[in-house]
């Protein structure tokens, strides 16, 4: 969606979702009432929230004209677009006992009503619950999935992955490739510094990586200072410039948390063959990371 030049906005902190507003138009109190049960019982029906805001928009579009609708929960990062923008904006904050549930933003070319407000506003109080569980439905499966020290995709999802990418690469006889990233001396910083410092260096790690692989790629942190990266359909020269990226970004690191501080990492790269398992495809990228320590470290080695 493109940004818009002029807004109508309105701002709603739903502290007590049950609460209906009254009349609006000719709808009388109870009708509203039974609308806003009658949604809240269908977004009931999932925890996924990207479906959820979808049903959700649908469910709005049968009683408003909406051209677009926003969704967006920084904390989860989370943002979802459905339908076009407009020159008209509503903004809501979307709040259940103090605890945010992030925002929502419709568009559309003619400036809503008071009228129209109230009514979205009423409707929003069907969102609340559904969205609180799906929101924490997705914190727990971020639990499951994440490493809490750094916050990148853990190894049991790793395992997941791998299974999945590969499969999904021989099916469509498509390229993929693999990087296994090790930090360089990383046992000095603990020893040095403490375990907190060697804690702030793995977060270092991982935000730079992340910041460095594309849109595409997934990143994983396989145990101690070892992360690993999935670059599907992605061939060996181009793994090869992406873990050349990520090694010159990492010795680019001059102080964490204000400390100063030299840090490099040992990296190996593999491409997918025909005849490759996952277990096969991590072996003998891990074994080219494991050359590069034996080469001198801080390089790149094409297993």
């Amino acid at each position: 969606m493109q940004s818009s030049t002029s807004t109508s906005t309105g701002n709603l902190s739903l502290v007590e979702p049950n609460q209906v507003h009254g009349s609006i138009g000719p709808a009388a109190p109870e009708t509203l009432g039974h609308r806003v049960l009658e949604l809240s019982n269908i977004l009931q029906t999932t925890l996924d929230l990207e479906h959820q805001v979808a049903l959700f928009y649908k469910a709005m579009q049968q009683h408003l004209e909406i051209d677009g609708l926003v969704y967006t929960h920084p904390d989860t990062a989370a943002r979802y677009e459905l339908g076009d923008d407009a020159t008209q904006r509503a903004t809501y904050d979307l709040k259940l006992q103090q605890e945010s549930l992030g925002s929502l933003r419709f568009f559309r070319e003619l400036p809503f009503t008071n009228r129209e407000l109230k009514l979205m506003e009423n409707l929003l109080c069907g969102l609340v619950y559904p969205l609180r569980n799906a929101l924490s439905y997705l914190a727990a499966i971020r639990l499951a999935s994440h490493d809490p020290l750094t916050g990148v995709q853990n190894r049991r999802a790793l395992d997941l992955a791998m299974q999945r990418e590969v499969e999904l690469a021989h099916r469509q006889q498509a390229p993929m490739s693999l990087l296994v990233i090790d930090a360089d001396h990383f046992k000095l910083f603990n020893d040095q510094y403490g375990h907190s410092f060697g804690d702030d260096v793995l977060r270092a790690l991982a935000s730079t990586t992340a910041t460095t692989i594309r849109r595409c790629d997934l990143l994983f942190r396989f145990g101690g200072e070892e992360f690993v990266v999935i670059a599907s359909h992605t061939k060996q020269d181009g793994a090869t410039l992406l873990a050349e990226r990520i090694r010159q970004a990492v010795e680019n690191i001059t102080t964490i948390n204000g400390r100063e501080t030299s840090l490099t990492v040992s990296i190996g790269v593999t491409e997918l063959t025909e005849t490759d398992t996952a277990e096969s495809l991590f072996e003998r990228c891990d074994d080219a990371m494991y050359q590069a320590k034996q080469n001198g470290r801080n390089r790149v080695v094409v297993g």
